[in-house]
């Protein structure tokens, strides 16, 4: 699969079970590949979806392994767009916050990753509850040749 003939969108569903989530790192980097990114691109987008994702199983459903992720990959000419959709708790989007990044200790990064990994990332609250997250990466001329 080529950057030229990839044209049609991918749609996983999985479990909330932090045990399939080698199985869409593994979607997310061959998409993105496909799509057009370079390898260091792909490997910074891998990690935005993985850290979105865990955080929904973290928060959206409190480490219950019994919700539903919804992710879209949809590629366009110049760029990669991924929806990741929850079913859970759905948390005000304007109190997300990452931590203070002078702050020492682990935990509270996956908002960081995932703002330096994209170009445009938007949440927004369906009428059915939960929440979608959309992050677009564009994909230069350069990367695409």
């Amino acid at each position: 699969m080529t950057a030229a003939s990839f044209t049609g969108s991918v749609f996983l569903e999985v479990p909330s079970d932090p045990l399939v989530m080698s199985a869409v790192r593994a979607v997310t980097e061959k998409v993105s590949l496909a799509a057009g990114l370079g390898g260091e691109e792909a490997d910074k987008l891998v990690l935005a979806v993985d850290e979105a994702c865990t955080n929904v199983i973290r928060h959206a459903y409190g480490n219950r392994r019994d919700g539903r992720i919804a992710i879209t990959f949809a590629p366009g000419p110049d760029r990669l767009e991924i929806t990741i959709r929850d079913f859970g708790s759905g948390g005000d989007p304007a109190t997300f916050r990452g931590r203070d990044l002078t702050e020492l200790r682990s935990g509270g990064l996956g908002l960081h990753f995932i703002e330096s990994s994209v170009d445009q990332m938007e949440y927004t609250r369906p009428a059915g509850g939960g929440m979608v997250l959309k992050l677009v990466k564009f994909i230069s001329k350069q990367e695409k040749a």
